[in-house]
């Protein structure tokens, strides 16, 4: 789920840049960036976090590995 949600805020403000480059300006104030940009990054500390926590319980327990 949380792939989807880094995918849907990225492609936003993909699109915006596309919006600004072409002429049109932005839709959103820069406060609203910056919480996208936020939301991003700590899904992705999460997401890092989740593998990491994933790999040390392979590790302690071998014989459960799926």
């Amino acid at each position: 789920m949380l792939y989807r949600i880094n995918f849907f805020i990225l492609s936003v403000i993909f699109f915006e840049l596309v919006s600004l480059l072409v002429g049109f300006g932005t839709h959103f104030d820069h406060y609203k960036y910056a919480i996208m940009l936020s939301i991003v990054i700590l899904n992705y500390i999460a997401l890092n976090g989740r593998t990491k926590l994933e790999l040390i319980e392979q590790f302690q327990n071998p014989t459960k590995r799926s």
